[in-house]
């Protein structure tokens, strides 16, 4: 469909004025896509970030202007089709982002990309959507958008890498935006250098030998990010006491029909629940215990935890700092091709500083925190219990 036509300005804080087509409008416009404006980027990082109100809306309308910048420059033909895909990205994120997604999940039985996907093709639970009227409307499948978005398209897997690969557009924009909202000055990534250093070769991306510092400086920026802002102790913890609150209040709940505030509506009419009470009120599980990551003390602790009694119940939250299952090269996203000449290398292969970035998440912490009411009672337990390990 030709970008000629009817359309607005919207003014966006970290990439400037976004042009948007009176037909991508239609998307925005929709109940579906509108939800977001009221779902944090980045769950309860605002306990300690206070700046960080941002939402998935302003995040998803830059990951759709990043996406046609990085399609001009590699001279993408399907530009409506990539950048829709990068403006559904995340349609499906239920209340407090990847915060407590995974409870979500368990209840559910989806994520936010499963979600997304019946949401863009009105199927499952959510045969109402508006979403595939829209996009029959600018000749674009729902089926190909969610193929990019969950990346199992191997006919277009190069939009699908710009979306989500190892220097994506996503992530070009969430690491500025959440760096400048939670005021941290690590996330300044120079994504324009990042992008006219990439070279498109047989529908993948690649990077060229004078491209890898601008990637080193894309993963060096994201890993002060993990550390100093999305697996911050405190916002953990936070997540961890609303996923304790909500485990018995899950009748009725649709996530995925849900917001922020919808969340809270619900801690607030059961401020009779201590809980619940110290999450509104911002009274948090403090740290009691922590010690060097090991899968042997993991396991101790949590056997030792599981066999105290009834009185502790949901009144301690046990967490390993990074999470277990952040690890290998795709969840750092250092899996990126280097081409020099006739040859290909991985990027681990030439920059021995992204070793040294994926051996630093590697580094994991358990951590152990309570509520004031059992917290020294609690401590003197799992120390005498690791003793010695």
């Amino acid at each position: 469909m030709s970008p000629n036509g009817a359309y607005k300005i919207i003014q966006d804080p970290i990439n400037g004025p976004v042009k948007v087509p009176e037909y991508v409008l239609k998307i925005i416009d929709s109940p579906e896509f509108q939800r977001l404006r009221n779902i944090r980027q980045l769950g309860m990082c605002h306990y300690v970030f206070p700046g960080a109100n941002h939402t998935r809306f302003e995040h998803s309308l830059g990951t759709y202007y990043l996406s046609l910048q990085f399609s001009d420059i590699l001279h993408i033909e399907e530009q409506d089709l990539l950048s829709v895909s990068a403006l559904l990205h995340d349609i499906g994120h239920p209340p407090i982002s990847h915060g407590i997604e995974g409870f979500f999940e368990r209840i559910t039985g989806l994520d936010h990309v499963e979600a997304g996907k019946q949401i863009i093709t009105a199927s499952g639970k959510f045969t109402e959507s508006g979403i595939p009227g829209i996009l029959d409307s600018m000749d674009l499948s729902p089926e190909s958008v969610c193929s990019i978005i969950d990346g199992t398209s191997s006919r277009d897997r190069l939009l699908s890498r710009i979306v989500s690969g190892p220097m994506d557009v996503d992530e070009m924009d969430y690491l500025r935006r959440d760096s400048v909202y939670c005021g941290v000055n690590v996330g300044n990534i120079d994504y324009r250098r990042i992008m006219n250093v990439a070279i498109r070769d047989q529908g993948d991306l690649y990077i060229g030998r004078k491209g890898i510092t601008a990637v080193e400086g894309l993963l060096i920026s994201r890993i002060l990010m993990y550390s100093s802002v999305y697996f911050h102790k405190t916002s953990r913890i936070a997540q961890g006491m609303l996923e304790i609150a909500l485990s018995p209040l899950t009748d009725g709940i649709d996530p995925f029909r849900m917001d922020d505030g919808d969340l809270m509506n619900i801690l607030k009419m059961n401020m009779d629940r201590r809980i619940c009470r110290q999450i509104v009120q911002r009274d948090l599980f403090k740290p009691i215990f922590r010690t060097r990551y090991t899968s042997e003390k993991l396991t101790i602790l949590r056997e030792k935890l599981n066999s105290m009694d009834e009185s502790a119940g949901g009144k301690y939250f046990l967490d390993t700092i990074p999470p277990v299952s952040f690890k290998g090269p795709g969840r750092v996203k250092s899996d990126l091709k280097v081409i020099e000449g006739a040859e290909i290398h991985d990027l681990t292969e030439v920059s021995p500083l992204v070793r040294t970035l994926e051996e630093t998440m590697e580094n994991k912490e358990i951590i152990l925190s309570a509520d004031s009411k059992i917290a020294e009672d609690l401590k003197s337990v799992v120390s005498g219990t690791i003793k010695g390990l």
